[in-house]
C-alpha cells in the first residue's frame, strides 16, 4: 500500500478514535482546495497532538504530506516498519538536518506534500498563547529548492488535548477539547529571494496571524 493510502486510512482512523475526544474547527485552505501543487505546510508546534491533528485536518483537503520524524524511530524495531509506510523522513540531529533536507526536496519535486513544523521542538507559553518559539529555515530553503510555494496554517487548542510535558493526552469524553485550525487562502507571497532568515520569519508571522484568527474563532464558539 502507498504511503498516500496508509495516510488517508490513518486519518480516518484518528478522526474516528478522536471524535469522543475532539471537536474540530477548520477553515481556509482556499487554494489547497484548488489546483495547488506539491506544497510545504508549515503550521506551529505546541502539542505532542499537533501530528495526529495535522493528519486529520489536511486528509480535509485531500492532502497527504510526509512528515520529519527523528531517525531512531524509523530505524526502531517498533516503530520502523510503520514510519516507513508512511513515507516518513527521518533526521538525523547530528548531521544538522542535511540529508532530511535533501529528501524532502527530492519528495517535493516527485509531488508530494510534506508537512513542517518549523519551531522543531514544542512551544507553549500560557502568558503569550499565541507566541511561537526559534524556528529554523529549513522551510524557506526547503521550498526555494524544490521550487515550491510555502502555505502556512495556525493551530490552537491541541495543547488541552495533550499538553506538553504530559507522558499520556487528556482524553475527557464528556468535555471534548477544541482544536481550532486556521489554513492561509494563499501561499506566503516572500519579499526575499535569497535570505533564508528573512522568509522564515514571514511564514512564522502567517502562522502567528493564523493562530490569532484560530483563537478569536475558539473564543467565540
Amino acid at each position: 500500500m502507498s504511503p498516500d493510502r496508509w495516510l488517508a486510512w490513518l486519518a480516518r482512523l484518528a478522526g474516528v478514535l478522536c471524535w469522543p475526544f475532539v471537536r474540530f474547527d477548520i477553515d481556509g485552505g482556499g487554494e489547497l482546495n484548488r489546483s495547488l501543487g506539491p506544497v510545504v505546510l508549515a503550521t506551529d508546534h505546541r502539542s505532542l497532538f499537533d501530528v495526529v491533528a495535522g493528519l486529520i485536518v489536511f486528509h480535509r483537503y485531500q492532502r497527504y504530506p510526509r512528515v520529519l520524524i527523528e531517525r531512531s524511530f524509523v530505524e526502531s524495531r517498533w516503530t520502523g516498519a510503520f514510519a516507513r509506510a508512511i513515507g516518513a523522513i527521518p533526521v538525523d540531529r547530528a548531521s544538522h538536518g542535511g540529508a532530511a533536507l535533501a529528501s524532502a526536496v527530492a519528495a517535493l519535486r516527485s509531488g508530494v506534500t510534506v508537512l513542517l513544523l518549523p519551531e522543531g521542538r514544542l512551544h507553549w507559553d500560557p502568558a503569550d498563547p499565541l507566541s511561537t518559539g526559534p524556528a529554523a529555515t529549513g522551510v524557506s530553503r526547503m521550498a526555494a529548492e524544490a521550487e515550491v510555494p510555502v502555505v502556512a496554517a495556525g493551530m490552537v487548542g491541541t495543547e488541552s488535548v495533550w499538553p506538553a510535558g504530559t507522558q499520556f493526552p487528556r482524553l475527557r469524553p464528556l468535555r471534548r477539547a477544541l482544536v481550532v485550525v486556521r489554513v492561509a487562502d494563499a501561499p506566503v507571497a516572500f519579499r526575499h529571494e535569497d535570505d533564508h532568515r528573512q522568509r522564515t520569519e514571514q511564514v512564522m508571522e502567517e502562522v502567528r496571524a493564523l493562530m490569532a484568527q484560530a483563537s478569536l474563532a475558539a473564543s467565540t464558539a
